[in-house]
């Protein structure tokens, strides 16, 4: 790897940061354009690596307010499997119907609708989005407008006191400022209550060779990493497990001891440095065989379309440089119909294009969990001789210059 960068590790402050991928300047990728020729905001993407802690993120992250002040995707539009089991392992950890819960980032209010619905009742979520806010209060869910920083946990200590429950779920990946969470968690929490967080797990991004990172998320966790965090924040570890979510995903559960330590993972960062350089030196082949991919299947004269319009998605064609031989982009969201995609000004269609438009490969954008749902919709399409590959990781379907790609990088 190359020299250090002079920015700090947003988790724990070293100056070790290396380089590892430059994606260059991306647009945001909910930020769908309403017409082709529209003017688009970018910005320099490049993801450091953390030699000390072994955290992966942004080293140059776009700012928050301009991020998040309309969202765009609300959690109610997302399928989530994982739902019941989450909400079983708070209930194993022991947490009253009594509890005052507290969630960060609660988006639409989605998840504390559902452990009201469980006989919950005392439950207050923090949420920065305005759209996002206004869903959660037309649902009953009492939210905070605003970031989760001293501002918002004051006012919410003004209200409410302290929480016995504090819930993240995918909001630790979108945060700046690590400490300022730390110092949070621990202003908000009663000694002794309990944490559930929930990040993408970026081993499954190792693992599998997965480069759909985006803007929004500024860090990426694996379970030693996401460990140290809850350490620096005097969290004890009670359970970790991983789920496939939008990818796969890292729910860890513990308790707020208050007694602050500093883990030596050394032994497993070494490894993970293994495989973060041979994520960093397998990007050019990616990026080069899965153009070839795509031309293979252009020099049959076939029509090649794209199901799912995603941030993960956006990214990934927008790395690539696929567009060029993309059709259209479908989307059985009628909110993204008739938009754009970012940086790529694909157009988004509703799915009836598969067959109006005779597309032959369909590239499979939707989370794995909700694959086979897609192909049950459109078995038309597939009855016509149509194909979907996926292109989002942990999926089985993933075309074979990919899985070549994997099956070489695991077995270096």
């Amino acid at each position: 790897m190359k020299g250090p960068f002079m920015a700090a590790c947003a988790l724990c402050s070293s100056r070790d940061v290396l380089p590892l991928i430059d994606f260059g300047r991306q647009p945001i990728a909910h930020n769908y354009l309403t017409h082709p020729l529209q003017d688009e905001y970018t910005h320099p993407f490049e993801l450091g690596y953390c030699s000390r802690c072994g955290l992966i993120f942004i080293i140059d992250p776009i700012c928050a307010d301009l991020l998040y002040e309309d969202y765009f995707t609300l959690s109610a539009w997302k399928h989530q499997p994982h739902i019941p089991r989450l909400i079983q392992m708070i209930e194993e950890a022991g947490v009253s119907k009594a509890a005052r819960i507290l969630e960060v980032g609660s988006n639409d209010g989605s998840f504390l609708a559902e452990l009201k619905e469980r006989g919950y009742q005392n439950l207050v979520g923090i949420e920065p989005a305005n759209d996002a806010v206004e869903a959660a209060r037309g649902r009953g869910v009492k939210t905070i407008q605003g970031f989760l920083n001293s501002q918002s946990c004051l006012k919410f200590q003004e209200c409410y006191g302290t929480c016995d429950l504090l819930i993240s779920r995918q909001m630790l990946e979108h945060v700046v400022d690590l400490q300022e969470f730390m110092n949070c968690l621990q202003s908000v929490l009663t000694p002794g209550g309990i944490v559930v967080i929930e990040v993408p797990d970026f081993r499954g991004n190792l693992v599998n060779l997965d480069y759909t990172v985006w803007e929004e998320h500024c860090n990426y966790f694996t379970v030693d990493s996401l460990t140290q965090l809850m350490a620096f924040s005097g969290v004890e570890i009670l359970h970790s497990e991983s789920a496939i979510f939008s990818g796969e995903t890292l729910t860890i559960i513990g308790r707020y001891t208050g007694k602050i330590i500093r883990p030596d993972f050394a032994g497993s960062i070494d490894m993970h440095r293994d495989r973060i350089v041979t994520y960093r030196d397998q990007w050019p082949a990616f990026r080069s065989k899965f153009a070839a991919y795509l031309q293979s299947h252009k020099d049959k004269g076939e029509n090649i379309a794209i199901y799912g319009a995603g941030a993960r998605l956006c990214s990934l064609v927008n790395f690539t440089d696929i567009g060029r031989y993309i059709e259209c982009v479908v989307d059985d969201q009628a909110e993204k119909q008739g938009l754009f995609l970012p940086g790529s000004k694909l157009p988004i269609v509703p799915s009836h294009a598969l067959n109006e438009s005779a597309i032959d490969l369909c590239l499979l954008a939707v989370n794995t969990e909700c694959e086979e749902m897609v192909l049950a919709k459109h078995s038309e399409y597939l009855d016509r001789g149509g194909s979907f590959v996926s292109v989002l990781p942990p999926s089985e379907r993933l075309p074979g210059f990919w899985k070549t790609l994997i099956g070489d990088a695991n077995a270096g």
